[in-house]
């Protein structure tokens, strides 16, 4: 028979098998659809963090060579208003400009007039994504998101921060995420903006062509990538898990093909065709599912905002290269299977040759550790940019180590059981010795989301335990305490001014008695030092604040990503394990063992060796972590939450998989239905 042919009666036996066989096959379809739609909302974050940069990335240029022609010198800050930063890109005439041509912007509803002509630099330019041209002295261009603030706070809050009403709307092509307030403020030649003092630079730009990746947003890629690898080693745990599912069915099958005299290339296409097909189609739905989703996906913030839905949507072809590896991956998992069909199919029908686990597996373990020791050094003298991929590779070595473990904490637990008194727990120890590797696959997701805690409970000790800076006392960079005062008073601005304390060498601190006069009062204070941003602590080290506020909300998407990795793996390797053994556990029931103790001898091979796994497990998440913090960091109320909620889902997960496993095992323990042996 032909390769397609063989296909041809895979398929035909799926289609035909009934209810059972397509219970089966959903059960791998929806382990690899969840498994590929968490895959897709992985790439989509990194993709997204590309399309940022690619749009905002001309707010931090390159500086100009040495003799290469200036078109404009740029310096870009955040101030504040409402409560929000307000990114500020000041963009400073070179010299003078040759008169040309104007071009309008897009209205901005409530201006009080039209913008002022825009001359063309000398030189020549390409305009700056989002904007139609250069903005030329005067100018203001603004988000879309900022106009409305400008529309809804008073004058003397904001708009009297500015030299003139908006010229225009920066486009889409600008912007970061689409909430975000950002203001380009056109500067003439030699403004003071040159020379304010503060922590931004001026960079004098050739092309908005050549950018650099500022050292917050290079940091937030490295973090994104270290969150990617926590969730891609469950993620493809689940897809290899679920490729794997009903495989002493498929088995057997195959087995039976082989006595009646197939041969190993024809049940390799028979094996291979049911799995792939059932894998790719799944994958395709995932991927089609993040894609459904991806509105509400965009709204999960990060550095400071939403997405755009198109960001956080991988590209075509990273979702066709992803699903075909998907279908790769679930072929591998099915040949990998079929070594004991070829060589022994008697032996497999006749369920002979329980399949162990070696200690050689410990040689990985020691590997993995080499590997944790190697990225540890690695991690004190590398660059920013490979920072995230020493960390993933370590995470992913220890994820392996766990993995390569498990199967021989279930062969030593079964070892363990088998020697009690107890029925169920001599059922239970001689089940998990029969087949360590697939005792362990339902326990595996588990495992794995109490690795992720144990990495990420001392980290969130770290994140929740920032302490806050002051945010009501303003800091004026210039001017004498009576002139603030004045200014002040002239508003009705009620405020305790002091000379500028600590280690500031020069200005003034004002802190507005009513807190909800701090815009006024900072839009009022910013002529005692042109050119500079009037600032409290808090905002002045805003990006700080960010980024914790980032650390908690990735470790709580991260923690559910994972456990729903762990639930999808839980529930439908649990329910496989029934239907795998559904022989077995009818001819116990047939020598009179009560459902009763079948169930109880489930649930003793499902709690012990998650036990031990996971006290293993959280070992590994605690090292992995200690490069970045004290593992006593775990202790922390904040760690304890995240590690505790994680034991509890867990248990919850594993206990719940069982319960609705027990009707299928009722079932399939019921006495008239040996008829159909």
């Amino acid at each position: 028979m032909t390769a397609l042919s063989m296909t041809s009666l895979s398929l035909r036996l799926l289609r035909l098998g009934g209810p059972r066989a397509w219970t089966t096959a959903g059960l791998v379809g929806a382990g690899v659809a969840v498994a590929s739609a968490l895959l897709a909302v992985a790439l989509g974050a990194l993709h997204g963090l590309d399309s940022r940069e690619a749009r905002t990335g001309w707010r931090t240029p390159a500086a100009a060579a040495p003799g290469e022609p200036v078109i404009a010198q740029v310096r870009t800050r955040v101030d504040h208003a409402a409560g929000k930063p307000i990114t500020q890109v000041d963009v400073v005439a070179p010299g003078p400009a040759a008169p040309g041509p104007a071009t309008p912007g897009p209205a901005v509803p409530g201006a009080t007039g039209p913008g002022p002509a825009t001359p063309v630099p000398s030189g020549g330019t390409t305009a700056p994504p989002g904007l139609p041209r250069l903005p030329a002295p005067g100018e203001l261009w603004v988000s879309p998101a900022l106009a409305a603030l400008l529309r809804e706070l008073a004058p003397d809050a904001l708009a009297n921060r500015y030299p003139g009403p908006p010229t225009g709307l920066i486009g889409d092509a600008g912007l970061r995420f689409p909430d975000e307030l950002v203001v380009v403020i056109g500067r003439p030649a030699g403004d003071p903006v040159l020379t304010a003092p503060g922590d931004s630079r001026v960079v004098p730009v050739a092309s908005f062509a050549r950018t650099t990746v500022p050292a917050e947003d290079e940091g937030y890629r490295q973090l994104t990538i270290v969150a990617v690898a926590l969730v891609a080693f469950p993620i493809a745990g689940l897809l290899g898990a679920s490729a794997r599912l009903t495989a002493t069915r498929r088995g057997e099958r195959l087995a039976t093909l082989r006595l009646l005299g197939a041969s190993t290339r024809q049940i390799t296409v028979v094996a291979v065709a049911e799995t792939t097909v059932i894998a790719t189609a799944a994958a395709i739905t995932g991927f089609l599912l993040e894609a459904l989703v991806s509105p509400l996906v965009a709204r999960i913030p990060l550095a400071g905002g939403g997405w755009f839905a198109a960001d956080v949507r991988p590209s075509v072809l990273v979702s066709v290269g992803a699903v075909v590896a998907v279908g790769l991956l679930a072929t591998a998992s099915a040949v990998g299977g079929l070594r004991r069909v070829v060589v022994s199919p008697l032996g497999v029908a006749r369920r002979q040759q329980a399949r162990g686990v070696r200690l050689v597996r410990l040689l990985g373990v020691v590997a993995a550790l080499v590997v944790f020791a190697i990225g540890n050094s690695a991690l004190r003298v590398v660059d920013v940019e490979a920072a995230g991929l020493v960390m993933a590779a370590v995470v992913l070595a220890l994820f392996g180590a766990v993995v390569l473990v498990g199967p021989l904490v279930v062969r030593g637990v079964g070892g363990w059981l088998g020697r009690r008194e107890s029925v169920p727990a001599l059922l239970a120890g001689r089940r998990l010795q029969d087949d360590p590797r697939a005792a362990f696959r339902p326990l595996a997701g588990v495992t794995l989301a109490i690795f992720v805690a144990g990495f990420l409970a001392p980290l969130s000790a770290t994140a929740w335990g920032a302490t806050q800076r002051d945010d009501h006392t303003l800091h004026v960079r210039a001017g004498t305490p009576d002139q603030a005062t004045t200014l002040l008073a002239r508003a009705g601005i009620g405020a305790d001014v002091r000379p500028a304390a600590g280690e500031r060498s020069s200005g003034v601190d004002v802190r507005p008695v009513d807190p909800a006069e701090l815009d006024r009062a900072r839009t009022l204070l910013a002529p005692l030092a042109p050119g500079t941003l009037v600032q409290t602590d808090a905002e002045a080290s805003g990006q700080n604040a960010v980024l914790l506020d980032d650390l908690r909300r990735g470790v709580l998407v991260v923690l559910v990503a994972t456990f729903l990795v762990a639930a999808t793996a839980t529930g439908t390797a649990a329910a496989a394990r029934v239907l795998d053994h559904r022989h077995t556990l009818r001819l116990l029931r047939l020598a009179g063992t009560p459902v009763r103790v079948l169930e109880q001898a489930r649930m003793r091979e499902t709690a012990a060796p998650l036990l031990v796994n996971g006290a293993i497990a959280l070992a590994f998440g605690l090292l992995c972590a200690s490069p970045f913090t004290a593992a006593t960091g775990v202790l922390a109320p904040s760690g304890l939450i995240v590690l505790g909620s994680v034991l509890l889902a867990g248990t919850a997960a594993v206990l719940a998989a069982t319960a609705a496993s027990r009707p299928l095992l009722r079932s399939l323990t019921r006495e008239d239905q040996e008829r159909s042996l």
